[in-house]
C-alpha cells in the first residue's frame, strides 16, 4: 500500500469519524472531566473564599453535594438514554418516510453531536466531583458549576427537541435539502466562469498518460487546485475524467496527464481525488438531486400518494435548476494563475442535469394530473429566467410532455387542463425567445 493511498484511507477515517456520533460528544464530554478537575482545584485552592464571604455564599455540606451532584448524574444518563433512542426514532422514520439517504446529513447533525456531548460532559463532571468529595473539602464552586451546567443541558435539551420536531416535517426537510442544493450551485458557478463553445480547444496536444484509480468506490471530492500545481510543475494539462459522484472501479482510468514527462508521478494527482464508500453531498450536485427527486418519488408511489410533498419537491427543485439555466454552465476549463490552462474537468451538461431531474419526475406524475399540471407550471417559470440558448432544453422537456400525455391521458377533461398548462407554458417560451 503506498503513501498516497494510506493518506487518503486516514483523511475517510477522519471524515467519518467527525461525521458521526462519536468523536465530537466525546470531545465535548471529556472537556466536561477536564472541567471538573480545573473547579475541584479551584475549591482546593481556595482562590474563591473572597468572593463567598463577599456575597454571603452558605456554604454546602458534603451529604448536601453528594445528593446534588448524586441527582444530576442519574438524570443525565436518564437523558442521554432518551436523546439516543429518540434520535434513532427520527432516523427510523426519516428513512422510512422521506428517504434512506438522509441518513448522511441526519448523522452529521451538529445539534444532536452537541446536545449528546453536553449531556455526557454534565455526567462526567457531576461523577468525578462526586468521587472526589469527603469531609474536609469544601465543594460550593464545584457543585455550583455542576448546577449551571445541569442548566445549560436543559435549555439545550429544550433545542435539541425542537430541532428534531423540525427535521421530521417533510417541508423543512425539502426546504434544507434544496438549501444545501442550492449552496452547492452557487459555490460552483461563483468560483468558474461561464463556458465558451471553443474551450475544449485549448487543451494541448501533447502525450497522454493515464492515471488509473487505486481503488473502488465513489468520488466525493476533487481537489481542482492541487491538480492545477501538479500541471504546472510538469508543465502539462491534466483532463479529468470522472465527477464527484461516480462510482470508480479499481484500475479504471480516472484522468489522463498531458505532459513531454515520460514518466510522470502520479501521488500528487491520486491526492486530489477522494473516495468513498457512500456518496457525500458536499461538492456533488446530483446527490441532492436525486435526493429531492427521491422524494418527490416516494410520495407519488401508490402506498404513500402525496401529491402535495411532490409538488413541494418541484417547486424547490426547479428554483435550483432556475439558478443554472439564469447563469449559463460553468466552464470545465482552469487555468493557473499565469491564466495559462492546465485543468479540464468533468462536469454535468445542463440537458443531462435538467433530465436526471425532470424525466423521473415527468415518468412518475404522468397519471397525477395535479402534479402534472405543477411539473408544467415549474417548466414554465424556469423559462421566465433562464438564458436564451437554454430555451430548447425546456422546450425538449414540454415535448416530452406532450409525447406522454397523448399516450397516457384518456380523460377528456384532464386531457383540456393538461393542454391549457403546455399551451401557456409554450406561450412564455415564445415570447422569452422574442424578447
Amino acid at each position: 500500500m503506498d503513501l498516497a493511498y494510506r493518506d487518503d484511507a486516514r483523511e475517510q477515517a477522519l471524515i467519518r469519524l467527525v461525521k458521526g456520533f462519536l468523536f465530537i460528544p466525546v470531545c465535548i464530554a471529556l472537556l466536561g472531566a477536564l472541567l471538573a478537575l480545573i473547579t475541584l482545584l479551584v475549591d482546593n485552592l481556595g482562590l474563591l473564599s473572597g468572593v463567598y464571604e463577599a456575597f454571603k455564599f452558605q456554604e454546602i455540606g458534603p451529604d448536601g453535594a453528594r445528593s446534588v451532584l448524586s441527582t444530576i448524574a442519574g438524570a443525565m444518563m436518564s437523558v442521554i438514554s432518551l436523546v439516543y433512542s429518540l434520535t434513532l426514532v427520527v432516523f427510523t422514520l426519516a428513512a422510512g418516510n422521506i428517504s434512506p439517504r438522509l441518513l448522511e446529513t441526519f448523522a452529521s447533525n451538529r445539534t444532536t453531536q452537541v446536545t449528546i456531548g453536553l449531556l455526557g460532559a454534565t455526567f462526567l463532571y457531576a461523577l468525578l466531583v462526586l468521587y472526589m468529595i469527603d469531609e474536609t473539602r469544601d465543594v460550593r464552586f464545584s457543585v455550583t458549576m455542576s448546577i449551571v451546567m445541569a442548566a445549560a443541558s436543559f435549555f439545550w435539551l429544550v433545542y435539541f427537541v425542537n430541532d428534531v420536531a423540525s427535521r421530521i416535517r417533510i417541508d423543512t426537510e425539502i426546504g434544507r435539502i434544496q438549501a444545501s442544493l442550492r449552496a452547492s450551485i452557487d459555490g460552483l458557478l461563483a468560483s468558474e466562469p461561464r463556458e465558451k463553445p471553443n474551450d475544449r480547444d485549448a487543451i494541448p496536444s501533447l502525450p497522454a498518460h493515464a492515471a488509473a484509480a487505486r481503488r473502488s468506490g465513489y468520488v466525493t471530492f476533487i481537489d481542482s487546485d492541487r491538480l492545477i500545481a501538479l500541471a504546472a510543475n510538469l508543465d502539462g494539462f491534466v483532463e479529468v475524467l470522472v465527477s464527484p459522484g461516480t462510482f470508480v472501479i479499481e484500475g479504471m482510468p480516472i484522468a489522463e496527464v498531458l505532459t513531454e514527462t515520460e514518466d510522470p508521478d502520479f501521488g500528487e494527482l491520486h491526492k486530489a481525488f477522494r473516495i468513498g464508500k457512500a456518496r457525500a453531498p458536499e461538492g456533488d450536485i446530483q446527490f441532492s438531486v436525486h435526493l429531492m427527486v427521491e422524494i418527490a418519488l416516494r410520495a407519488l408511489s401508490p402506498g404513500v400518494n402525496d401529491s402535495y410533498t411532490a409538488i413541494s419537491a418541484v417547486d424547490h427543485l426547479s428554483a435550483s435548476l432556475a439558478r443554472i439555466l439564469q447563469r449559463g454552465a460553468p466552464s470545465a476549463l482552469l487555468h493557473d494563475q499565469e491564466e495559462k490552462p492546465r485543468l479540464w474537468l468533468k462536469l454535468l451538461p445542463v440537458r443531462d442535469l435538467l433530465d436526471t431531474a425532470m424525466r423521473p419526475l415527468r415518468q412518475a406524475s404522468i397519471n397525477n394530473i395535479l402534479v402534472l399540471d405543477h411539473l408544467i407550471g415549474a417548466l414554465r417559470k424556469m423559462s421566465t429566467v433562464c438564458r436564451p440558448e437554454h430555451l430548447p432544453l425546456l422546450e425538449h422537456q414540454l415535448l416530452n410532455v406532450v409525447s406522454d400525455a397523448n399516450q397516457t391521458i384518456r380523460s377528456r377533461p384532464d386531457r383540456k387542463q393538461i393542454a391549457d398548462a403546455l399551451r401557456s407554458a409554450r406561450q412564455t417560451l415564445k415570447s422569452k425567445k422574442a424578447a
